[in-house]
């Protein structure tokens, strides 16, 4: 599913000359940022008091045997934390959003691992007159990365500062007839900081690109009782700075089209599917298809508190990927859960996973499976353990991972 938001502009589309990624402050996120600032005053005039803020948070003992997330197995303790808060104003027809959430893990042993990340978001809605509604919203995020450099027998831990800004918005219209046409666009900046490495002893290093990232889609739903059919479409373009020769990553062009169709039952069943095509074209034409892109899933209440969950999807990844330009991914997922009790609850759940790296050639397969269990020891407080067990095959690098990590931990919501 393309995902998009405001600025919706005439820009050619050719990509072997991208613009530059120096320009951090562009016309789309003023843009965006505007459009929010006039959805949040116009809100604020209609929307009735805020209601409490709501807080979750989380924290986490794991035990992994795979630290580095490498095929040399390194066991350690690591400790993750979580947290969010969410505040909203006003009702259905005009309101405003602010939410931040961070998370922090920290390990015993191997603390070049260490990760830390912000978030911070505000989003404001308002419904107009004659079956208009307008959103928008604006995005930061920053995050710092703890890695490591493999040189032979030597292990070299690295750190990275990256950071996200995004303007979003979106535009829908009620055409009658349970009909509805939602345009989306989007803007988003990353900036990737020089790579630190260990005791200092090589010099910061810039190892990932900037990227400028625009998008436009729209979507067209018609609903007919329990179900909904429809189509979307989306054009994603990326000005990627050039780093290093031949380049660490790739501008590319995006463009994806699907036709759509969801089902919701009244005891809680339903089912979506998608099925198209995504067209990716990179930069200086060192790749250039179309491939077929779909994503199915659904959920299945059963007898004696069973429940069923599926989703299967494969489409072209161009951000978790080691390839410069883009992988080819495919996945499937399977869950069962039961609810032993009013409160305590089991699940299991199996996975598995190909990507394709297009321009490296190097296949991953990866699969797994979970079990689960959940105990309610309050309205507001979990208990949770759990268990995973993933095996990754890389077939170029040769490379074979197998990874346990278990962990008990606590969430609650206030």
């Amino acid at each position: 599913m393309a995902e998009g938001a405001l600025t919706i502009r005439a820009r050619s589309m050719t990509i072997e000359t991208p613009r530059p990624v120096t320009r951090y402050l562009s016309p789309g996120l003023f843009g965006g940022a505007a459009c929010l600032g006039l959805l949040l005053v116009s809100a604020e005039a209609k929307a009735d008091p805020g209601t409490d803020p709501k807080i979750t948070g989380s924290i986490e003992q794991h035990w992994t045997t795979n630290a580095l997330d490498s095929d040399r197995a390194v066991t350690d303790w690591y400790t993750l934390l979580r947290g969010s808060i969410d505040q909203q104003w006003g009702d259905a027809d005009a309101n405003a959003r602010i939410h931040a959430d961070f998370e922090a893990s920290r390990y015993d042993r191997a603390s070049i691992e260490d990760d830390r990340s912000l978030a911070l978001s505000a989003e404001a809605f308002r419904r107009l007159e004659a079956g208009l509604e307008l959103r928008g919203t604006l995005s930061y995020r920053v995050l710092s990365t703890g890695d490591d450099l493999e040189i032979g027998p030597l292990i070299i831990g690295t750190r990275e500062l990256k950071q996200i800004l995004s303007a979003q918005g979106q535009f829908g219209i009620d055409l009658g007839n349970a009909t509805s046409l939602t345009i989306e666009a989007t803007e988003s900046i990353e900036k990737v900081g020089d790579t630190h490495f260990q005791d200092d002893l090589i010099s910061p290093t810039k190892l990932h690109a900037d990227r400028i990232l625009s998008q436009v889609a729209a979507r067209l739903t018609r609903t007919v009782g329990e179900y909904a059919f429809g189509g979307s479409t989306s054009a994603l373009l990326a000005s990627v700075e050039r780093v290093g020769f031949p380049p660490l990553q790739l501008s590319f062009f995006q463009y994806t089209a699907q036709a759509e169709a969801a089902f919701k039952g009244k005891d809680g069943s339903s089912f979506g599917l998608a099925l198209g095509a995504q067209y990716l074209r990179g930069a200086d034409g060192i790749y250039e298809r179309v491939l077929p892109a779909w994503q199915a899933n659904f959920v299945k209440p059963l007898p004696k508190g069973f429940e069923l969950r599926g989703t299967c999807f494969g489409r072209y990844e161009t951000s978790d990927t080691d390839d410069p330009l883009a992988s080819w991914l495919r996945r499937a997922e399977l869950e069962l859960g039961l609810k032993l009790r009013e409160n305590l609850a089991v699940g299991t759940g199996i996975f598995a996973q190909l990507k394709d790296n297009l321009l490296l050639e190097n296949v991953e397969r990866s699969k797994g499976v979970y079990a689960e269990a959940t105990w309610g020891a309050t309205r507001s407080l979990n208990i949770v353990f759990r268990v995973d067990y993933a095996q990754k095959v890389k077939t170029i690098l040769d490379e074979h991972e197998s990874t346990v990590d278990a962990f008990v931990g606590v969430r609650t919501n206030i």
